[in-house]
């Protein structure tokens, strides 16, 4: 027999998470919020790491809180080269974890007691529900924030509204910036209002920063602008520059910096949502499977640091804190590293939004980000038309992740993740022109061939394959 909050939180999983088409096995993943595009730059430095540093100390339990002093130490390094902090992060103010999902997890038990709640920005990553939900038996409370708001005071609105109408006591703001899944990134001016606004209503500001360096910024290429009756309908984002909240002047704002933290994870920038290295060396076969890393940081709450550390003591890979510590003790490789990406993300993004713009369809033209936000349902889509969709998608071979675990407050919106080799987001993009009867053919334009990418003729053979229930 299941606990009675076992059962609680299997039955909000059964409503809230949508049925899925069963995907076959050769399927197109372009569903999961995955960074294939920077992993050639990764895999060999990976290798290097566990061939060169992993000893037997790291297989015996981890012996420090918070993580191993050295990737504490590297961390702070990295946060303090990329993300402009206006203090200096200090290793005591990090704590190391199994991913952004687990940090989340944690933070969620530490700062909430049950049946309260946080308020989030929608839509949003199913996955903040799961966190919330699902062990710590929490709520969700998704603010829509509607395209076209002008002004901080507007959104700040929104959250008061949301506030006053939850059932619940509401212990803070989820601030997931740059955005998932529109790709959109918040203006400085809207962050400074949301710190205020918790400060005014003394609950926690936590910001999930984990697209923080995929932010390319303006499309260098502007697609073909599609229209409708009622107006354009690509969408833009508000701002172009990821800020951090690192980087913002707390004091002036008169907010109590230790209400505010950030969550992090190699997961997105660096392509590393499950790490699999394999032959280490030519005299080893090593395979490392399900390795995340995640981190919080936050500077002026020692409390909450202290039990974030307990709960993730024994959460923490060794063998991924070596590959993770590896890559932070060399900033400079890392930067020309993340630079690359951020150009492979633009140029896919940009090849995508081509394809959107040729079929007409909306979309929420990214600035950041692994992934585009569109309306390939249409707006007359319904239930059954998003669901006989998916199935067409899966008989086509092809994996897209439905709006509806993203809380969208409308029918017809999906996720497609560009974030691919060239060759497999092409097939991809063929494949949903077959899944949905598309009667033009659209081809990359001349600038689309050369935006960065290498031509290569098509191949039986697809990676990456499969697709999961849960989108990331």
């Amino acid at each position: 027999m299941l606990s009675h909050r076992a059962q609680k939180s299997l039955n909000w999983l059964a409503e809230e998470i949508p049925s899925v088409p069963v995907w076959p096995k050769d399927v197109l993943a372009m569903n999961s919020a995955e960074n294939w595009l920077c992993r050639p730059d990764l895999i060999p430095l990976m290798k290097k790491a566990i061939a060169d540093n992993l000893e037997a100390s790291h297989l015996s339990y981890s012996k420090n809180l918070g993580g191993p002093p050295d990737l504490l130490e590297n961390a702070a390094s990295f946060f303090n080269k990329f993300f402009n902090p206006r203090s200096p992060v200090l290793p005591s103010h990090i704590v190391c974890g199994a991913g952004a999902g687990s940090i989340l997890d944690c933070l969620d038990f530490s700062l909430s007691e049950l049946d309260e709640g946080m308020l989030i920005n929608a839509p949003c990553w199913e996955g903040f529900g799961i966190a919330s939900n699902l062990r710590n038996d929490d709520r969700l409370i998704p603010v829509t924030i509607p395209v076209g708001l002008s002004s901080p005071e507007q959104l700040i609105k929104l959250y008061l509204k949301a506030m006053e109408a939850a059932t619940c006591r509401i212990r803070g703001i989820i601030v997931c910036n740059p955005m998932n899944p529109s790709g959109h990134i918040y203006p400085t001016s809207w962050l400074e209002a949301i710190l205020q606004f918790c400060e005014e209503q003394d609950i926690q500001y936590i910001s999930d920063e984990i697209y923080g360096m995929s932010a390319w910024g303006p499309q260098q290429t502007k697609n073909a602008e599609p229209f409708s009756e009622k107006g354009p309908i690509v969408f833009e984002s508000p701002e172009t520059k990821f800020t951090s909240v690192l980087s913002l002047d707390i004091k002036s704002l008169n907010v109590n910096p230790a209400r505010v933290h950030v969550v992090y994870a190699l997961s997105k920038d660096l392509g590393s949502s499950g790490l699999r290295l394999v032959r280490t060396s030519s005299q080893a076969h090593v395979i490392l499977t399900n390795l995340l890393q995640g981190f919080l940081v936050t500077q002026k709450n020692p409390d909450l640091r202290n039990a974030m550390a307990i709960l993730n003591r024994y959460r923490v890979s060794n063998a991924t804190s070596v590959i993770a510590s590896s890559l932070f003790s060399d900033l400079l490789v890392l930067e020309n590293i993340l630079v690359r990406n951020r150009m492979l993300l633009r140029n896919a993004a940009e090849l995508v939004g081509d394809f959107l713009s040729f079929h007409r369809f909306a979309f929420y033209r990214p600035v950041a980000g692994v992934f585009i936000w569109t309306r390939l349902g249409g707006e007359t889509a319904t239930e059954v038309s998003d669901a006989e969709l998916m199935e067409n998608f899966a008989s086509a071979k092809v994996s897209v992740a439905s709006g509806v675990p993203f809380h969208a407050r409308d029918r017809g919106w999906f996720r497609i993740t560009f974030a691919l080799p060239r060759e497999q987001l092409l097939e991809g993009l063929r494949r949903i022109e077959r899944a949905m009867a598309l009667e033009r053919a659209w081809r990359p334009s001349n600038d689309m061939e050369v935006a960065g990418f290498v031509s290569v003729q098509r191949k039986n053979s697809m990676k990456p394959k499969g697709a999961g229930c849960v989108v990331m």
